[in-house]
Parts: structure tokens; C-alpha cells; sequence
């Protein structure tokens, strides 16, 4: 049952903690979307502190901690790089909580391994039969799909889990997605859904790759088959990523970065795992994998993804 079934949403004290690329065009829509309702401030946390300046300038509160926001939210939204980061500013939360009877709702909103979400699940269980909740509390995993544009225009598409998922729609869109869609009670079926999800996405990198590394080999040329590529998928994931690929002979994967090839490599080796769990395997992502590492390797580990396709040249 929901910790939050009774409240008015437009009451909630929001937070957030993470303002990178993604997290914070998230939270700048979030804190522009509640000023304009006339709705309380977000309390902001991010680890590099100057992070939380342009929002402060919005009307955002700037902590101090992760705990800091918790303290000050009744919804806390995460926007983090991992399962690791996500386990730490989750015990940071839980050790450092003020006492109360107010719920707080989290919500993680990272991409995540299923066997990150079971251990936060596991370690809420473990700290209520122990009574060692300062406060209630509430987890949801809500990820979401979309390039940092997409985040800047608030065009993402949210991931609702959980109990209290209502609440999260209602507070995620419009604001900083453009809609939702409903994964039920099971918050780990959210965290292994965005990874399919993610596994479509790798998917058309590396077919992208294949076919712009042989368009040129061949004499059609990258321009040619990127006019293909609009004119049968024009859809955002094929006609930017086949664009990075295209500009400047394909220089511009390594410097107009939306997603890196750090993080492909994890999100793609938590699509290998999914698979593996269910006795599967996925052909295209174990391709994918070998040409990001090949980029992490011998080119750059913070180039976008897309740049996947140099390792398909120079083989």
C-alpha cells in the first residue's frame, strides 16, 4: 500500500540529488515547472557543489548532503551514474534521517543493474523489521528514456514503479518528461525494462556502425546513407546518433557527446546479464560491447557512444 495514497501532490516538498547532464535539465524543468504553479522550491544536492548555483538562481534550496535534501523533501528523485552511487546516497539517506512520522518517497530515476534495486528493496526490509527507520519510507524505481536534449526540453519518457507511482507521474509530467509509462508494483520489472529498453538503443548504434563503416568502404558515402536514414527512420535515436557519425567524418561522436562510452559499456553489460539470467543471449549487444570496449581502450572513454563506429573502421 501506498505511503502517499491520501496526500495533494501539489503539497509535496520535492528534492532532488544528481545534476549531471541528465539530472540536471531534469531538475532546472522540475524548479521552472513548480514556479510557474506557484509550488514550493526543490531542495537541490549534487557532489560537485557549483552544480547547484544555476538552479539556486532559479529559486532551487542548495544543500549541503544527500540527507540534507531527504530531510527537507517528502519525494526525492535520483539521478545518478550507478547502482554503486545509488546504494550509497541510499544508506547516506537512511543513516542520516530526522525522526518522524512523515513518509518519504525516493525515487531513483538512474539506470541500474535488477540486483541494485533488490538490495535497496532488501536493505528497507532489513532496517523496518530491525526498526531502524527514523521515518517511513518508500522506494520506486523510475527511469527514464531520452538523450540530454530531450531532458533540456522535457520531452523524456518516464518510468512509473511502485506503490506511489501515480504521484511520481503527476510530478514528473509535464515538468520533465512528456509522458509516462506504467510498470505496476514490481519496482525491479522498471529496472529491467529500462534495460531492455537501453538494448534497443545500443541495438541501433551498432547496426548504425556496421552500415556507415560499409556505406564507406563501398563508395555511397555516410551523407548518402544518412539521407536513407531520415527519409525510412526518422526517429531521434536513428537520426542523431547516424548524424554524430556523419559530421565532420564522424568526428562529432567524439565531441558532441549525449551519452558516453563509459556508460554504454555498463548499460549494455547489464542487457548481457539480463539475458544470461534467463539462460539467453544477446548477439548484438556482446557485438556492441566489444566495440565500445575497443573505443574505452584505444580512443576515449567520454566520447558519446555513437563513437562505437571507429572501432568498425579501423577493423
Amino acid at each position: 500500500m501506498s505511503l502517499f495514497s491520501s496526500c495533494a501532490v501539489d503539497k509535496l516538498r520535492v528534492g532532488w540529488i544528481g545534476l549531471g547532464a541528465m539530472g540536471g535539465e531534469m531538475a532546472r524543468n522540475l524548479q521552472a515547472h513548480r514556479t510557474a504553479l506557484g509550488l514550493s522550491p526543490i531542495s537541490v544536492y549534487n557532489r560537485t557543489a557549483s552544480k547547484c548555483d544555476a538552479l539556486a538562481k532559479l529559486g532551487a534550496q542548495a544543500c549541503g548532503s544527500a540527507s540534507d535534501v531527504a530531510n527537507a523533501s517528502d519525494v526525492v528523485f535520483l539521478s545518478l551514474f550507478d547502482g554503486d552511487a545509488v546504494k550509497s546516497v541510499f544508506a547516506e539517506i537512511l543513516d542520516n534521517s530526522a525522526a518522524g512520522m512523515q513518509p518519504l518517497l525516493i525515487a531513483d530515476l538512474t539506470t541500474v543493474h535488477p540486483d541494485s534495486t533488490r538490495w535497496v528493496l532488501d536493505e528497507l526490509d532489513r532496517r523496518r523489521r530491525e526498526c531502524a527507520l527514523p521515518r517511513p519510507v518508500e522506494f520506486s524505481q523510475t527511469p527514464v528514456w531520452g538523450a540530454p536534449p530531450a531532458a533540456k526540453a522535457a520531452r523524456l519518457v518516464f518510468v512509473s514503479s511502485g506503490a506511489s507511482r501515480s504521484v511520481l507521474e503527476s510530478l514528473a509530467v509535464p515538468a520533465f518528461a512528456r509522458t509516462a509509462i506504467d510498470c505496476g508494483d514490481d519496482v525491479v520489472r522498471a529496472a529491467k525494462f529500462k534495460i531492455l529498453g537501453n538494448f534497443m538503443i545500443a541495438s541501433t548504434v551498432e547496426t548504425l556502425g556496421e552500415a556507415m563503416a560499409v556505406a564507406e568502404e563501398t563508395g555511397i558515402g555516410r551523407e548518402l546513407y544518412l539521407e536513407f536514414v531520415k527519409e525510412m527512420f526518422p526517429i531521434p535515436p536513428a537520426v542523431g546518433y547516424a548524424t554524430k557519425m556523419t559530421e565532420e567524418r564522424g568526428e562529432a561522436s567524439k565531441t558532441n557527446v549525449g551519452f558516453t562510452v563509459r556508460g554504454g559499456i555498463k548499460d549494455v553489460g547489464y542487457a548481457i546479464d539480463l539475458a544470461k539470467s534467463v539462460g539467453m543471449r544477446l548477439p548484438i549487444a556482446e557485438l556492441a560491447l566489444e566495440h565500445l570496449q575497443w573505443v574505452n581502450d584505444k580512443g576515449d572513454p567520454n566520447w558519446d557512444w555513437s563513437s562505437l563506429a571507429f572501432a568498425l573502421r579501423k577493423k
